[in-house]
């Protein structure tokens, strides 16, 4: 299965430094070429995991990502020079998170499943009283982005095909592009140095408190890594140690996702989904295997990321970074077509203006995840 490792690790890169092309659209894909139902199981550990990783290329240096919570610090980090070390504390985040959750996972196994029996009768609540309590740290705009989004949500997610890419790429995505095409951003050149340092113990508490939140969260469906973020930075984080903790938390996200999957039978992640699909269910021994495999792609990745991020910084110098926002813009654009037609378009066009809000109230992008917990507040009611 070496093969599936490498294809799977590959396609992640490739579907990382793209903005737009997320693990759930690959996966589908992927499901549908009708390949062995192990390889492909195996390809899709390896592709989520590699993906979770090098999208810290195109979160920093385009601010193209649905990985909301890195957005702000990585783009500012960038404009002040320093975008392929922000790429690097996120690497950072993602190998510890790696080999944090995996010494987790022991006591995920044990605590899961009585976790999610207390939890169950009680998870509309639980979810609605998280939800309140992140609108209420931030603004009165926090309202009006989550209810936007969440009505967007409603509307779409049963009604467009494939609705995920451009709702998702219009809130997180697009908007973003076209606040810096508007604005002017100018991108400095960037240095290729080790002047960021972070005290161990700022490392060490961002890799545990991503490593628990991304596990947490995985038993409550409709939050993610953004959500995560957002409930672990209690107090005020520094940028880099903030990166880090958003690095730990995408890709622990993946590595939980699929322990919650072989304890209580629930998939909270896209790929994860794909994998229940083809497989029912998995033992151990397979669990196991999988958690090998994302050991493996998270090194090969870390190490491609690293390199993506320096030719990245090389073409946002070259290049004028106005003209990169539109022809990323642009894809978007097309990719939404391509995938959901013309109704696609529309709801790609109107998740972007919603979107918009955010950046210009000064607002926390991570409440246009409203678009996905609204509507599951409402089926769990």
């Amino acid at each position: 299965m070496i093969e599936a490792v490498f294809l799977g690790l590959l396609l992640g890169f490739f579907a990382g430094l793209i903005p737009g092309i997320h693990t759930n659209l690959l996966a589908v894909v992927i499901a549908g070429l009708h390949f062995d139902v192990w390889f492909s199981s195996v390809l899709l550990v390896s592709l989520a995991v590699s993906r979770s990783v090098v999208d810290a290329v195109p979160t920093v240096f385009l601010g193209a990502s649905e990985d909301v919570m890195a957005l702000l610090p990585g783009h500012r980090l960038l404009k002040k020079g320093y975008g392929i070390e922000a790429v690097k504390f996120c690497v950072i985040g993602s190998v510890l998170g790696v080999v944090f959750g995996m010494l987790l996972i022991p006591f995920f196994l044990f605590v899961f499943p009585l976790l999610f029996s207390l939890l169950k009768p009680v998870l509309f609540w639980i979810l609605l009283m998280l939800v309140i309590f992140l609108l209420f740290r931030d603004s009165w705009w926090a309202f009006v982005v989550f209810f936007l989004s969440g009505l967007l949500g409603l509307l779409v997610l049963n009604s467009v095909r494939e609705p995920l890419f451009p709702l998702l790429s219009g809130l997180f995505g697009a908007s973003g592009l076209l606040m810096s095409l508007f604005s002017r951003v100018s991108v400095p050149f960037q240095a290729d140095t080790d002047v960021a340092r972070l005290p161990k113990l700022s490392l060490f508490s961002s890799v545990v408190f991503g490593a628990l939140a991304g596990g947490i969260v995985t038993l409550f469906p409709g939050l993610g890594p953004s959500q995560a973020a957002a409930l672990s930075q209690i107090k005020r984080q520094r940028s880099f140690s903030f990166l880090v903790l958003v690095g730990a938390l995408g890709t622990v996200d993946v590595l939980i996702s699929l322990v919650t999957f072989f304890v209580v039978g629930k998939t909270r992640n896209g790929a994860v989904v794909i994998i229940e699909q083809l497989l029912g269910s998995i033992s151990g021994s397979v669990l196991f295997y999988f958690v090998a495999v994302a050991c493996v792609s998270v090194g090969f990745a870390s190490v491609l990321a690293l390199f993506a991020s320096k030719w990245y910084a090389f073409f946002v110098e070259l290049v004028d970074y106005s003209l990169i926002s539109f022809l990323v813009l642009l894809f978007l654009f097309f990719m939404g077509f391509f995938l959901s037609g013309w109704l696609g378009v529309l709801v790609f066009i109107t998740s972007t203006f919603v979107g918009m809000i955010a950046p210009l109230t000064n607002t926390s992008r991570s409440h246009a995840m409203g678009c996905l917990l609204l509507p599951t507040l409402i089926l769990l009611w």
